[in-house]
């Protein structure tokens, strides 16, 4: 790859790594092209990829991997209320009846 540059961040742990490693290939970046090195206490996450995609690349590296694992979980839930949609029917049904029971209190 003669026009690819390097985006890389170093972080505390190997689980924070590995963590920024999957961001990437969840965002599409090959997995072969992503090295996690260990650098005394540290670990440096490095991609090589090309110019037009290293901003990119480094926001995914910098970013929130609290925000990323709610986004993840929001997605997970998303799925199983599309693979249940009889059971989410029903709990949303339940959910009314328990609000309109409480609203109607005297």
């Amino acid at each position: 790859m003669s026009d690819s540059t390097l985006a890389s961040v170093t972080l505390p742990s190997l689980k924070a790594a590995r963590s920024a490693r999957d961001r990437l290939a969840r965002a599409g970046f090959a997995r072969n092209s992503i090295e996690i090195d260990r650098h005394g206490d540290a670990f440096e996450v490095s991609i090589n990829t090309r110019e037009e995609n290293r901003d990119r690349a480094e926001r995914i590296l910098t970013g929130s991997p609290l925000g990323n694992d709610l986004r993840q979980a929001g997605e997970q839930a998303a799925d199983f209320v599309q693979a249940n949609q009889p059971l989410a029917l029903g709990l949303a049904a339940l959910a009314g009846f328990a609000l309109f029971g409480l609203t109607n209190r005297r």
